[in-house]
């Protein structure tokens, strides 16, 4: 039974219909100055927000992706002010957001390929559409941190922009206190998951983080509760809030420390760490197993000829081609991963520095009939790689780096003509001559069995004491006692002497009376003595220029690294373990060594994988047989005209469908359920909210604070809104339970009214109706006390059921 009097009744009534109904002009203004709650909210949103963003400083190297995650937050935000203040529904805030995503988002972060500078082309619109979709992949399998230049910065840039606006948009939409936390969270858990090993900002993601969200929380829920003693406790509220922050940061600081996970040495998981790099080397033949193409005599004549010209090292510093960390039997190769685990991944034209030392930048140039291959040489530790000339996008869109071997590879091949420069880092740590100490780590990392090799290390390490002087003695042996031949002629005694480092043709070099071979035998050799030794050894091929810079076939060279206890590795040049050039082998030591154990013979071929395939051609034919059918669901894959068309045209239309049919189906549902569930009363009830709640979608002024038939009359004139009211007055106030068909019938009058309404607005009204997600959202706004206080006919009921006491 209703408790208001009539002059009350009549006040509302007359308050209501002085109010002024809404219409587009009398809305707020666009740019309406925030109220202080407004602004709080806007301080705790952009504070949180921009520490979240912090995770992918360790993501990126320099400062442009700040400038695009700023640019990005600021917008993010206003596009969420606006929003609120008009009111818009949620589609409308995400095209905005789409709209100003494609517009300002080829100038403020990819930044390539723009018209005038600063108006997007088809291609910039291409790069926004596709990177948020599979960027994100290509970013966590590139070498961190990545270049912050390209398509890949739109990843910041929308991040903040996204998450900006969803952190003050919910902010001010909603009341929920926790619910304001949601979009930071996320973004914090995000930035960290798909971050690096290296922490971005521990305390400030952390502590900071933690103490800026409990204290925004704290504000919010200070908002909806009544002041204790007339505000006589607000006071005493915010001292004791102050210092539970106080002693929450202090323990944080000084005892997150001691927590599990909390030492520097435990590795993070992240997502970056789980996936596996989109690229194997094994398909690339070893550079080593084509050494001999470099020596003479031989067909390809580069001997004395210029195979690379580099300009701008130090003199005496050794151009790696490829560091070969696997040895499977057959031949030194490059590893997948190396020993250490780090993978290939791609790098951009920058690169993070990984050591100290000199820097240096240098150029390199491939002349005519000279280098080919893959494996793209550099000295040091690179910082940076640009190529130059025609073919510089693609060699530049596919560079591929391991940074524990310093081996970069380019698929698509050096040829004549090509020119790069490169950045790097040296730390001179070679040697031209054997250090007498060298502290050298344990463990060897060959799993082939080559214990073909201890008769002759036994032999030429003599009363060696230590691993590493063992190594020196042998190292020192083949320089006094072996001799060089790179095969000779086909009329020579030193045909016989074949190419090779497989475990047949190292038997044979370290059986025979005189050690008798070039650097590919040499190096090999040593790398594995050394493994059996117990000391970390891999095999280096690459070239000494010249003083002038100059490359050529006989400047061409094999050698050894050690790795030493700090983690690095020590290169041994070829003069510490190779014989002199001019020393050939003994003619008729070889006729009495044939006469015993007979003339050397290649081993008999055998199906060999890629990555031992004795050169190119083999290796490409090879790859050509494996080569998988295309995905036709790999974007990636996908002609510029089919991704335009799907991802920018197709793709949002039926986004679009589905989720207008997804509301549509939702609100109906909740109708249906409001009608038929609960006790009766509550049914019709219900009834009416939901209907003001849509008509409201639709534009009807319905004032909020007053009753039924006050927010009946308010609807237009061409429908009956107040039967309906009359009816869920009667149900809620009137005697006894109503039956359970009322509601029933009240929804279905209700559905008339609502089709009513549609009728009278235009088709984008019904579809901004259609798309707002408020009637969802409503919610029975009395105190639980209130909504379970049993009326009045009720309690006589329950008193007659109890009798007199």
């Amino acid at each position: 039974m209703s408790t208001a009097t009539p002059e009350a009744t009549a006040s509302r009534r007359s308050r209501a219909k002085q109010r002024p109904a809404r219409t587009p002009s009398s809305g707020p203004s666009l740019f309406g100055m925030p109220s202080r709650d407004a602004l709080v909210d806007l301080a705790f949103a952009l504070a949180l927000v921009a520490i979240a963003l912090v995770g992918f400083r360790t993501g990126f190297i320099g400062f442009e992706w700040i400038v695009a995650a700023t640019v990005g937050v600021v917008l993010g935000t206003l596009v969420a002010h606006v929003a609120v203040l008009r009111s818009w529904p949620l589609l409308a805030t995400v095209v905005v957001l789409a709209a100003i995503h494609f517009v300002l988002g080829g100038p403020v972060a990819v930044r390539g390929d723009l018209i005038a500078g600063f108006i997007p082309s088809l291609q910039t619109l291409v790069d926004l559409a596709v990177t948020p979709v599979t960027g994100w992949k290509e970013w966590l399998t590139l070498l961190p941190p990545v270049d912050a230049r390209g398509p890949l910065v739109a990843l910041p840039w929308l991040t903040g922009l996204l998450g900006a606006a969803a952190t003050y948009g919910v902010a001010r939409r909603f009341r929920s206190v926790g619910g304001a936390a949601v979009a930071p969270v996320v973004l914090l858990v995000g930035s960290i998951a798909l971050g690096t090993q290296q922490p971005a900002a521990k305390l400030v993601q952390g502590v900071l983080f933690a103490l800026v969200l409990i204290l925004w929380l704290v504000v919010r829920a200070s908002r909806t509760r009544a002041a204790l003693q007339n505000g006589a406790g607000r006071q005493a509220r915010a001292i004791t809030g102050v210092v539970l922050l106080v002693v929450a940061a202090l323990a944080g600081t000084f005892l997150g420390q001691f927590l599990p996970g909390a030492d520097a040495s435990s590795a993070r998981t992240v997502v970056r760490d789980q996936l596996t790099p989109p690229y194997d080397v094994a398909q690339f033949s070893s550079p080593l197993s084509g050494f001999r193409r470099y020596t003479e005599p031989n067909s390809a004549k580069l001997y004395d000829a210029e195979v690379l010209k580099v300009t701008g090292l130090p003199e005496g510093t050794p151009v790696r081609f490829a560091t070969l960390d696997n040895y499977d039997g057959l031949v030194w190769g490059a590893a997948d991963r190396a020993m250490d685990g780090t993978p290939f991944q791609q790098v951009g034209s920058r690169i993070a520095p990984r050591i100290t030392g000199e820097r240096a930048t240098a150029t390199v140039t491939v002349p005519d009939a000279g280098y080919e291959g893959v494996w793209l040489p550099v000295a040091g530790s690179a910082t940076g790689v640009r190529f130059d000339g025609a073919r510089r996008d693609d060699l530049a869109d596919a560079l591929w780096l391991n940074t524990a071997t310093e081996t970069a590879v380019v698929p698509a091949a050096l040829r004549a003509g090509d020119t790069y420069s490169f950045d790097t880092v040296l730390d001179k740590n070679w040697s031209t001559t054997l250090p007498k100490e060298l502290p050298v780590r344990s463990g060897g990392q060959v799993a082939e069995d080559t214990s073909f090799l201890d008769a002759k290390l036994d032999a030429w390490s003599g009363q060696a004491g230590s691993s590493w002087e063992k190594f020196v003695a042998i190292a020192k042996t083949m320089t006094s006692d072996g001799a060089y031949t790179d095969g000779g002629t086909a009329n020579s005694y030193e045909k016989v002497y074949l190419p090779g480092h497989g475990l047949s043709r190292l038997s044979r070099f370290v059986g025979s009376t005189q050690l008798a071979g070039n650097d590919e035998q040499y190096a090999s050799t040593l790398a594995l003595a050394g493994n059996r030794l117990g000391i970390p050894t891999r095999v280096v091929m690459g070239a000494v220029p010249e003083p002038d810079g100059v490359v050529k076939g006989k400047d061409v060279h094999a050698w050894v690294e050690v790795q030493v206890d700090d983690g690095t590795w020590h290169a041994l040049l070829p003069s510490t373990f190779l014989p002199d050039r001019n020393k050939k082998p003994n003619e008729q030591q070889l006729k009495s060594e044939e006469q015993k154990v007979g003339a050397q013979v290649p081993p008999p071929a055998g199906v060999n994988p890629p990555s031992v395939l004795q050169g190119p051609d083999q290796a490409q034919n090879a790859t050509d047989i494996k080569k998988k059918k295309r995905n036709p669901l790999d974007i990636g894959a996908w002609p510029l005209w089919l991704k335009i068309l799907v991802l920018g045209l197709l793709l949002p239309i039926l986004l679009f469908f589905a989720y207008l049919a997804l509301v549509r189906w939702l609100k109906a549902r909740r109708r249906r359920k409001h009608a038929t569930t609960g006790p009766t009363a509550s049914r019709a009830a219900w009834v009416w909210r939901d209907l003001v709640s849509d008509a409201r979608s639709l534009g009807v002024a319905v004032p909020k604070r007053a009753t039924r038939l006050e927010q009946a009359r308010d609807f237009p004139d061409s429908v009956s809104a107040e039967p309906i009211a009359v009816g869920a007055n009667a149900a809620v106030f009137g005697p006894g339970d109503p039956e359970p068909e009322v509601a029933t019938v009240l929804l279905g009058e209700a559905d008339g009214v609502r089709r009513d309404l549609r009728g009278a607005v235009s088709r984008w009204s019904r579809l901004r109706s259609d798309l707002s997600l408020r009637p969802l959202l409503e919610r029975d706004r009395r105190p639980a006390t209130a909504r379970k206080r049993p009326s009045l006919p009720s309690l006589r009921r329950l008193r007659g059921a109890e009798g007199p006491a």
